[in-house]
């Protein structure tokens, strides 16, 4: 390698020159020379030492003069540079002391500055320091610095200096020898400004005056400146306005925080969308409860956009429509309202995350109830399903009792089927304490925490891979089990039902307990656990060979019951018509699984890893509460066949084959159970609990099974608790093969009955092509008898006898009721199952024509629009006046030639203000537009002309072709001419379902131009439809307004007893109008005070629109009690149900964010709905045609009847539990030697009802002589009292004052039944008393203005 020889400069450059290859070295320039020195090296010379490895680097100048140059040269290079370096250190030794001399001098002025601004500062910043962040004006702020700061600051200072000395800022104590004001008023005096300049001195105040000046000058611009001043606003209003700008970014960007989380815990599905339909009904049901707010904040509460009509397509939104669409409706909001809506969006978000847990729940249900259902008709016994709840409730020990609710209470069963020898306090409500825990804990635990198992996945796979090892022989004996089991659960059954067996089920059973063991037939005289337990003992004696055998027996057994089982059912379909059959059979035919329920996607996201983990640690704490015995069994074993409480089971067996996991709740059925009916039917459980189902006490349908054990578990049930009570149910629910085939021909009748119904209305429809409401019985007769040329006449005419003698209000016209039950007597008369002949017969002597068909089906719906009306009329009868009218006109139009018609609808009312011109008369209540003016409100009495009470009292159409001719028609408008009174008139009788006349119709044709106005026949037959049809909407609303009246005192009586309850609503059961649903009419709520109001406009609520308050529908749905959480409070939903069990009404009871009602409150509201129901029943069946019931004196007047219907049947109750009371009863009461003051205040008051004097003068201050009444005498007069029959009525306040300081809750504290029914009683006869005094009063003015109007009248 070449070795390069150079000079030490400080710097060089290598590099090449030309084609001559040089390399040059070359030094920095010094700033004195100009001059370069350079090191060349030539080619040649490169080449001669490269040999040699050395370089010689020569002078530029002896390399000039001759080409070879000598190895040694002098050192001219090497004196060159050391004279450029002292040269260039000169120069830098003098910048560099320039450099620090100029350093010197800024340090030395910025030390000055530093001294003149630390002088200056205290001054400054002391001064400026009172006047930083002040909004006062600067004319405010210029005289306090001039005129206040100087002297008094400096005052404050000297204050703190000799608190300071006095060591008093330190201590929270006073010195009594030092007053701060005083010192600080004694400084101002001696330093005062006129007389002193002391504080002139001060730097403090030297700092004051420069800040003074400056406001000065700025406050001599701000007056003499118009552009300074509007300056000054700009820069107010650019400040406001940017502070403004910032807080509602912030604002913004929160709101959208919160927007965000919401989404998060909306989104169930895995598509990271929320339906729109849930967003819409929670901005409703917040709307709805900004209605409740002061009128101040309901304006403030306003949405910016009005709200959409609830989407039905099932839309979707993701975040950036989620945000979007509520944006629209939040954005206006203020901060306060919309951090309520936030938390109410929080809330509806859990009750949907709850909603879809209780679907997955409900599916699983579904299917458990098609196994159980042998028979396949879709109806189970409900009171085995309730000894079943019974039986588990029994076996369970407080810890699980918690998660249940008593089977024997309400609202497991219905208010009147619970034990009244319960305790108040025996299981109330035991469900919401823990209830109220898992909602903690659930509200304090994170979204995801229920996905992070990872930890515990291992012991949970474990141990399902070690119950799917035990699982094959387990179930094969189970199977076993089973099969040798039947006879003695049978006989089990037997027992505990109480039903007679036939001989041929006798035979049987005693066949099956001959085949089982030794053990097996000692298990008969045994309780159904200890029978199960005996057979499970005798089956572990078995050999495997007769485990097959068995095995294979009973598999041939079953192919061959479920072959007959489809078989019967098939048959009893077809001739049945049944629909829940049909759609059964069809399920099982096609073998397909149902999965359109949009729910289900969603619940089926849980992994099975959650079940599994889930299980681990719910197991241990449901296992806890079993007996001993059941804890055993719980464990799993090899010969594990007995029907017992397992909580031990496989996450692979909780669906069946060819399902998914649906949410975390599954259940494990044993081997070989056939699903195929259950997987069909999974997917329409949301479709069957849409419709209305009635409530029977012996049966349930699979929407009731589903809501039963819903309320039996609860609304969050341990998983392991759930899957527990599926194996007891599905094992122990059985049906002995005369039972299936007794079920089966039950159904059969009611089908065949139900389709015989339909064809008698058909019939009867057609029959009736006018819709009059009725056909005559000599026409219906002439007709039947043609049939078989006249061969049945006597069947005929014996039908036609026991007719008249069933039928109470028989005349000889048939209702549509009348007519059916004449068809099923001439039936039953015939020999033979002569039923669809007779019908086929005279469905084909009855002609009409297509023009009559027409006009009938038209005039029908007419019709039908009127009893809508009344059904969707909120208990108003304005609609149903307006759609009579509209019938007639349209009919008057369409089919009888264009007349003009007017009319009028009176109804009759006692004559109490006027009797010497009748015992009744007729009031108008509706008339048609032109003659409103002249007839509504009028009355007409029976001394004045007319011939509507002639309609009256025939009960027969009155018709007068000729107005003018006929001399006794009374005229309302006298300013009719004479001329004008031609045309044709018409009163049809109102008739209610007894066939009493209650009110008139009237039909003219007055205003019409024609001459020849007259009513024809047919025309005749719809006016009577017509009247027919307004009875019935006018019967069903007034049941309505009676029922609400009614439920008006049962309100005041729950608010009374049942402090705690909130609030309460009353709803309504109406169609929708379209045929497809039903909605909820709010009639009625309370107040802030509790009492009762009802709306002025009812709202309607239907199922779109209010999916958070589900529990509503869904207690109309079922016809049973519900309880269930609403927008964070817990809400009581109780139906009234008519004649045939569905509901028409609900009551909602709300009481607030208790979780239940005090042990006496509950049992109180419990006793006012059954009372309430009890009620609904007696006037359902009044307006069906029975007598009605009046025992006290106050109820002869039938307006004031309804007021104290509920306080009599309350009174009522009260006597049969008076009346009741033994001598024993009393003797607890006589046994005091001194009562407690509220016995004896119970017991004066009491006394007081019929001693009233004698208690004033102090008789029964004694409490010997008070005992001396408290015999059987006192019952009876209890018994015989009526509070409303006396003349002089009882003064309420002199009773008030034994019970005023008397609490409701006090009086059960004592545990006194007598005590307690005696309190009641006074307090409802003091009721009574009081509607009894302000019915008198109100008959007393109401009185002589009737009489005076009656005399204009005249």
């Amino acid at each position: 390698m070449a070795e390069v020889a150079c000079s030490p400069a400080p710097v060089g450059s290598v590099g090449s020159a030309g084609s001559a290859g040089r390399v040059t070295l070359s030094e920095p320039r010094t700033p004195s020379s100009g001059s370069r020195a350079e090191v060349r090296v030539s080619s040649g010379q490169l080449s001669k030492r490269s040999s040699a490895g050395s370089v010689r680097v020569i002078s530029a100048g002896s390399a000039r003069k001759t080409p070879s140059t000598p190895d040694y040269m002098k050192p001219i290079v090497r004196s060159a540079v050391r004279r450029w370096k002292r040269l260039h250190e000169q120069s830098m030794m003098k910048r560099l002391v320039g450099i620090r001399n100029e350093k010197k001098e800024h340090l030395q002025a910025a030390k000055e500055d530093a001294r003149k601004l630390a002088r200056k500062i205290p001054t400054e910043l002391l001064a400026k320091e009172w006047l930083q962040n002040n909004e006062a004006t600067v004319e405010v702020r210029a005289y306090l610095v001039d005129k206040v700061f100087p002297t008094l600051i400096l005052g404050v200072e000297k204050l703190l200096c000799e608190a300071d000395k006095r060591g008093l800022s330190e201590v929270a104590l006073m010195d009594p020898n030092f007053n701060p004001l005083n010192f600080l008023a004694q400084y101002l005096l001696r330093n005062n400004p006129k007389y002193s300049n002391f504080a002139e001195a001060s730097p403090y105040v030297r700092g004051l005056r420069e800040v003074a000046e400056e406001l000065r000058k700025q406050l001599f611009h701000l007056e003499d400146n118009r552009l300074a001043r509007i300056k000054a606003e700009a820069k107010r209003k650019r400040t406001e306005r940017e502070l403004k700008e910032m807080r509602r970014l912030q604002e913004k960007q929160r709101r959208e925080d919160c927007l965000l989380k919401q989404f998060t815990e909306w989104m169930l599905s895995s598509n990271g969308k929320v339906e729109l339909a849930l967003i819409q009904n929670t901005i409703r049901s917040f709307a709805e409860m900004v209605e409740l707010f002061p009128d101040d904040l309901k304006e403030a509460a306003r949405f910016g956009a009005a709200i959409e009509p609830t989407d039905e397509s099932g839309r979707m939104l993701n975040m950036k429509e989620f945000h979007q669409y509520l944006s629209t409706y939040i954005d206006p909001l203020p901060t306060e309202i919309f951090d309520q809506f936030m938390i109410h969006m929080s809330k509806c978000a859990r009750a949907h995350h709850l909603a879809t847990q209780r679907e997955g729940r409900r599916i699983i249900l579904t299917n458990l109830f098609l196994a159980c259902d042998h028979s396949g008709i879709g109806i189970l016994d409900r009171h085995r399903i309730l000894d079943l709840f019974e039986s588990f409730w029994d076996a369970a020990n407080d810890e699980l009792r918690r998660s249940l609710r008593n089977p024997r209470r309400w609202p497991v069963v219905e208010v009147d089927e619970t034990e009244d020898s319960l305790s108040d306090d025996d299981d109330l409500g035991v469900l919401d304490d823990a209830e109220e825990r898992e909602e903690m804990e659930d509200e304090a635990r994170p979204a995801g925490d229920g996905e992070k198992v990872e930890d515990r996945q291992g012991e949970a796979q474990e141990q399902k891979d070690g119950e799917e090892s035990q699982k094959p022989e387990s179930a094969e004996k189970g199977d076993d089990s089973q099969e040798t089991q039947q006879g003695t659960e049978g006989e089990a059954k037997k027992e505990e039902t109480e039903e007679q067996k036939d001989e041929k089920q006798e035979e049987q059973l005693e066949k099956k307990e001959e085949e089982g063991t030794e053990e097996n037939k000692e298990a008969k005289e045994t309780k159904p656990d200890d029978a199960a337990e005996k057979a499970e003992d005798g089956q572990k004696a078995e050999s495997d060979k007769q485990k097959e055998e068995g095995k294979e027996k009973a598999d041939e057994e079953k192919d061959e019951q479920g072959e007959e089982k489809k078989e019967e059912v098939k048959e009893a379909q077809k001739e049945s018509g049944e629909e829940n059959t049909s759609a059964t059979e069809k399920q099982t035919e096609e073998q397909t699984s149902g999965t359109g329920n949009p729910t289900d996607a969603e619940t089926a996201g849980q992994t099975q890893t959650e079940a599994e983990t889930q299980e681990v640690s719910e197991k241990e704490q449901a296992t806890q509460g079993l007996p001993e015995k059941e804890q055993d069994e719980a464990e799993p074993k090899e010969d594990d066949k007995s029907l017992k409480l397992d909580l031990k089971t496989s996450d692979d067996d909780m669906n069946p084959p060819g399902t998914t996991q649906t949410g975390r709740l599954s259940v494990t059925f044993a081997e070989g159970t056939e699903f195929d009916r259950e997987i069909e039917t999974a997917g329409t459980v949301t479709s069957l609990q849409s419709q209305m189902s009635a409530f029977d006490e012996h049966t349930l349908n699979v929407s009731q099974f589903v809501h039963l054990t819903e309320t039996f578990i609860g609304d969050r049930p341990k998983r392991a608790l759930f899957e527990t009570l599926l194996r007891y149910i599905k094992e122990g629910y059985e049906e002995t093969e005369d039972e299936k085939l007794e079920r089966l021909l039950k159904a059969r009748k009611e089908a065949l009955s139900s389709k015989r119904r339909v064809q008698m209305d058909n019939l009867f429809e057609r029959w009736d092509n006018d819709g009059s409401g009725y056909l005559d019985l000599d026409e219906v007769e002439m007709v039947m008898l043609k049939y078989k040329d006249g061969q049945e006449a006597e069947a005929i005419s014996r039908a036609k006898d026991q007719l008249s003698k069933k039928s109470k209000y028989h005349d000889q016209r048939l209702s549509k009721r009348e007519f059916r039950t004449f068809i099923d007597l001439v039936v039953d008369e015939i020999p033979g199952d002569s039923f669809d002949y007779l019908v086929e017969f005279l469905a084909s002597s009855i002609e009409r024509s297509y023009a009559d068909r027409v006009r009938g089906d038209a005039r029908k719906k007419w019709l039908q629009q009127v009893v809508t009306a009344a059904e969707t009329s909120g208990a108003s009868l304005e609609p149903v006046y307006r759609a009579v009218f509209q019938a007639l006109f349209k009919d008057a139009e369409a089919h009888g030639n264009n007349k003009r018609i007017s009319a009028n609808i009176a109804l009759l009312e006692r004559n109490v203000q006027v009797p010497a011109r009748g015992d009744v008369c007729l009031r108008y209540v509706a008339s048609t537009p032109e003659d409103a003016d002249y007839v509504v409100t009028k009355v007409l009495h029976k001394d004045m002309k007319g011939i509507s009470f002639a309609a009256v009292e025939s009960g027969k159409p009155i018709h007068v072709p000729r107005v003018a001719n006929h001399g006794n028609i009374h005229f309302w408008n006298t300013h009719r001419h004479r001329d004008e009174r031609e045309g044709s008139f018409i009163v049809i009788p109102l008739k209610d379902r007894r066939k009493r006349v209650f009110g008139v119709m009237g039909v003219d044709t007055l205003s019409d131009p024609h001459t020849k106005a007259i009513f024809i026949t047919h025309e005749i037959q719809f006016f009577q439809g017509v009247a027919k049809a307004f009875s019935v909407a006018y019967h069903h609303v007034d049941m309505r307004k009676k029922l609400l009246r009614i439920t008006e005192s049962a309100v005041s009586w729950i608010q009374r007893r049942s402090p705690h309850v909130t609030e309460v609503v009353f709803y309504m059961v109406e169609p929708d109008g379209k045929g497809q649903d039903y909605v909820l009419r709010k009639m009625m709520m309370t107040d802030n005070r509790g009492n009762p109001v009802q709306p002025e406009n009812p709202a309607r609520l239907e199922r779109k629109d209010n999916l958070f308050r589900d529990y509503l529908f869904k207690s109309v749905d079922n016809s049973e009690s519900v309880t269930a959480d609403a927008y964070g409070e817990r809400h009581l939903a109780f139906p009234l149900r008519d004649d045939q069990g569905r509901a028409v009404a609900i009551i909602d009871i709300s009481i607030g964010t208790m979780k239940k009602l005090p042990a006496h409150e509950n049992k109180e509201a419990l006793r006012m709905l059954r009372l309430l129901q009890m009620a609904h029943k007696e006037i359902a069946s009044e307006f069906a045609g029975e007598e009605s019931m009046r025992i006290l004196d106050a109820e002869k007047d039938d307006n004031a009847r309804m007021d104290i219907m509920f306080d009599r049947l309350m009174l009522m109750e009260l006597r049969d539990n008076v009346t009741k009371l033994d001598t024993q009863a009393y003797a607890e009461l006589k046994s005091y030697n001194e009562p407690p003051a509220i016995i004896l205040d119970i017991l004066k008051a009491t006394i007081a009802i019929f001693y009233l004097e004698k208690v004033e003068t102090g008789e029964f201050d004694d409490w010997t002589r008070v005992k001396g009444f408290i015999n059987a005498d006192l019952n009876q007069k209890i018994a015989d009292f009526d509070p409303t029959a006396q003349e002089d009525l009882l003064p309420s306040e002199k009773f008030e004052h034994y019970l005023r300081d008397v609490p409701h809750g006090e009086v059960a504290k004592y545990g006194s039944l007598p005590a307690q029914h005696l309190y009641n009683w006074v307090f409802v006869c003091l009721s009574l008393i009081e509607h009894t005094r302000k019915m008198r009063q109100n008959k007393m003015e109401n009185a002589v203005p009737a009489e005076a109007d009656s005399a204009a009248e005249d």
